[in-house]
């Protein structure tokens, strides 16, 4: 029984005596401020130093140190420590780096055998440094190396061909950084960089090239038209291809392309700016220059549409956004509805669904001076009745004339109205009693002409 009790109290005693000690190891490095006695910076033992001792010796092991960056067999460049500013070598810095110890947790560091190792990218500083230096170093090697190139495809012989990624062998600044820092870290003098290249950033096996290549094989399969003007233009899959590339992983469309398409189109099928020929009442067949009158492509906004049509991949019948007048689906242009202006036979016509529905003798500009009624297909682009018309005479003043029907055709304040200041119409009267550039026309044929046009009809002015 007094065995049993010795022993008792023997295990209770050396008990007492461990915890003694753990807690006396533990109050030690709670107020020594030193590091566990295995703990590593950089390859430097600084177990049981303080702040201080450590940054001594860091200093000391860190001067001058260099490193030499290696892709296999040949040397890339040498790196010195003081190209990095390292702040685990500054005495705040090593004493944050103490303070977050676990003091508790001493046991553990009782051998060197696992050297407890200080991360250098503990330090945002220290990271920050060193990628400077990597991307410096990067930017130099990579102007002598070969670049990776990623996956493509392209449109051939009515397929499309897929051309693999190539690797390189120019550096990564990222991955370089993380070299550089961990032979710092293991107090190694070479880094090895050749598992630091720039990898292809897409490969034949990327989900996203796949799927990409599947939705472009799709698209040069399927029929793109225009219905435009009593014309149908199917848009070629070659066409349709070169629109299309593979841009951050995803498929989209070179928007430049489809405008300069959508562009040429324009110009070759709508009227706007182009001479007309014209078959006249009286002066047989004439041409004529352009004027307000014609429409074009609305170029802008059907870019954009074009290509999200082209990208959903379902195929197009389409009859493009038109702008400005005349755009007729069975490829007319003035039609048969129009204003014929003849200046040299001073007459005018109004045609409504190919008849005359009114011919009267009108007086134009002064053909010499700047108020000449201007040639061209123009356009009756407002009705008004009852207007005010104001200008400037030849001499400078001014002058305010009312009318009681007034139809603008060009931009420049010209048009079809009344005028009952003028005592006779046709013939040669215009040679010196002519309007200031409208289309002066009889009282009593002015009702007729504004009841049988309506905004939008041509006005051919010659």
């Amino acid at each position: 029984m007094k065995k049993r009790k010795a022993f008792v109290i023997g295990i209770v005693t050396a008990v007492v005596a461990v915890g003694a000690i753990y807690v006396g190891q533990a109050l030690h490095y709670s107020s020594s401020q030193v590091f566990f006695k295995d703990t590593e910076i950089a390859g430097v033992n600084v177990g049981g130093s303080t702040a201080s001792q450590a940054a001594t010796k860091l200093k000391s092991a860190l001067k001058d140190q260099q490193y030499t960056l290696k892709d296999g067999s040949k040397t890339v460049t040498t790196i010195k420590t003081n190209q990095v500013d390292l702040k685990v070598t500054s005495q705040a810095a090593l004493k944050q780096l103490i303070s977050k110890q676990n003091v508790w947790s001493w046991p553990a560091h009782i051998t060197t055998a696992t050297a407890d190792s200080i991360s250098l990218n503990a330090s945002d500083e220290n990271q920050a440094s060193v990628q400077t230096l990597a991307k410096k170093i990067a930017a130099k090697a990579n102007q002598t190396r070969t670049a990776a190139k990623d996956a493509t495809f392209s449109y051939q012989n009515g397929s499309w061909a897929v051309t693999k990624e190539q690797k390189g062998n120019q550096l990564d600044a990222t991955k370089l950084a993380k070299s550089i820092t961990s032979a710092i870290e293991k107090g190694s003098t070479t880094v090895n960089v050749d598992g630091d290249y720039i990898q292809p950033a897409v490969t034949t096996t990327s989900a996203s090239f796949k799927a990409a290549k599947t939705k472009a094989t799709a698209i040069t399969q399927q029929t793109y038209v225009y219905k435009l003007s009593g014309h149908k233009i199917t848009i070629p899959s070659t066409t349709l291809a070169n629109w299309l590339t593979f841009k951050n992983g995803k498929l989209t469309t070179n928007n430049t392309a489809i405008k300069a398409y959508l562009t040429k189109l324009s110009s070759k099928y709508g009227t706007i700016n182009k001479t007309r020929t014209f078959k006249s009442t009286k002066r047989g067949t004439v041409k004529v220059k352009a004027g307000l009158y014609g429409w074009s492509i609305k170029v802008k906004s059907e870019t954009p549409a074009l290509a999200k049509l082209v990208l959903a991949g379902k195929g197009m019948d389409r009859t493009p956004t038109i702008q400005g007048s005349g755009y007729h689906n069975s490829g007319t242009d003035i039609g048969k509805s129009y204003v014929e202006v003849d200046k040299v036979n001073q007459h005018m016509w109004v045609y409504k669904n190919g008849k005359v529905v009114v011919s009267t003798d009108i007086v134009t500009g002064l053909p010499t001076t700047a108020h000449h009624t201007p040639t061209g297909v123009w356009v009756i682009w407002s009705k008004q009745r009852n207007a005010t018309l104001r200008g400037q005479n030849d001499n400078g003043s001014s002058y305010a004339s009312k009318v009681k029907y007034w139809m603008p055709i060009d931009d420049t304040g010209v048009g079809i109205h009344d005028s009952s200041w003028q005592p006779e119409y046709g013939g040669t009267w215009y040679k010196k009693h002519g309007s200031h550039g409208c289309v002066n026309t009889p009282p009593s044929k002015i009702a007729a002409v504004y009841a049988n046009v309506k905004v939008g009809t041509p006005v051919i002015v010659f």
